[in-house]
């Protein structure tokens, strides 16, 4: 059970690595020296700590944790990732994309129950 969580744990990392991305991603300056473009960029860089640390805790559940129960549920990450896509950068949902959104939903529960 404890290996649940980690993985959990790993996938929320991962998203809000992704997040992170997206961020600085939208606040790089179009001019300046480099060296602003690196301060700025700084959200990235955090990204990719996060992804590292993401990474970490996922090889440490694999230990124990089939794939192919496992992996599944980095589907998770979408659906973190598509909330916060719409409450923190305002993008929009299509009825098609909610439409995906419940049957990756369904497919992690499917695959937890298993």
């Amino acid at each position: 059970m404890k290996e649940i969580y980690i993985i959990l744990f790993s996938v929320l990392l991962g998203a809000v690595g992704q997040i992170a991305f997206k961020y600085g991603a939208t606040h790089i300056p179009e001019t300046g020296s480099l060296t602003e473009k690196i301060i700025a960029a700084w959200p990235i860089i955090g990204g990719l700590f996060l992804y590292g640390l993401s990474t970490l805790f996922w090889i440490y559940a694999l230990r124990t944790v089939e794939l192919s129960y496992a992996y599944p549920l980095i589907s998770l990450g979408y659906v973190l990732v598509f909330a916060a896509s719409y409450f923190l950068f305002q993008e929009s949902i299509s009825p098609l994309r909610l439409g995906g959104l419940v049957l990756i939903i369904s497919g992690i529960v499917l695959v937890a129950k298993s």
